[in-house]
C-alpha cells in the first residue's frame, strides 16, 4: 500500500537520484519542499511545489517504473495541490497537457506565465527544440479550488 509523506532529509539522497533518473529540472531541490510516496518502506515517488517570488510550480514529479500506472503521480500531485492556496503553475512536455487537465491545470501561453517562470521557459524551450520534444506551460488558478470544495 503506498502512503504519502513529508520527505525527511534522510530522502535528500534518492529525490536527487530520481530527478536525474528522469532528467528533470535539477534546480531548487530543497528536500523540505517534497512529498514521498513509500511502498512497504521504499520510495517509489515524489513531488514538489517549488516557491518563487509571486508564484509556485509544481514540479519534480517522478515515479519508479514498476510503480507507473497505479496512480501513485496522481496521488502525489492531490497531495501538493491539497495545500495551496492560490495560483499553480507547472511546465511539461507537450504530451503530458491532458494528464494534468484532470487537476485542473489549463495550457497557457508562454508569456502569461509571471516572470520566473516566463524566463525559465524560455531556455527550457529552447533546448527541448534542441532535443525534439515540446513544452507547454500550464496553470491551476485558485478558483478552481473553490469550485472543487
Amino acid at each position: 500500500m503506498v502512503t504519502i509523506r513529508r520527505a525527511v532529509e534522510a530522502d535528500q539522497m534518492v529525490i536527487k537520484q530520481m530527478v536525474k533518473d528522469e532528467e528533470l529540472d535539477p534546480t531548487s531541490l530543497n528536500w523540505p519542499q517534497f512529498l514521498i510516496a513509500e511502498d512497504a518502506g521504499e520510495v517509489v515517488g515524489i513531488g514538489q511545489i517549488r516557491p518563487y517570488p509571486k508564484c509556485r510550480e509544481l514540479g519534480s514529479i517522478a515515479v519508479k517504473k514498476e510503480h507507473r500506472g497505479n496512480g501513485v503521480g496522481g496521488a502525489i500531485i492531490q497531495a501538493l495541490l491539497a495545500e495551496e492556496t492560490g495560483d499553480v503553475y507547472l511546465e511539461c512536455e507537450a504530451h503530458n497537457v491532458t494528464y494534468y487537465n484532470r487537476f485542473g491545470f489549463v495550457k497557457i501561453r508562454w508569456w502569461q506565465a509571471p516572470p520566473p517562470l516566463r524566463y525559465k521557459n524560455l531556455l527550457i524551450s529552447a533546448l527541448g527544440r534542441l532535443m525534439g520534444y515540446r513544452m507547454a506551460v500550464m496553470v491551476r488558478r485558485k478558483e478552481w479550488r473553490s469550485n472543487k470544495a
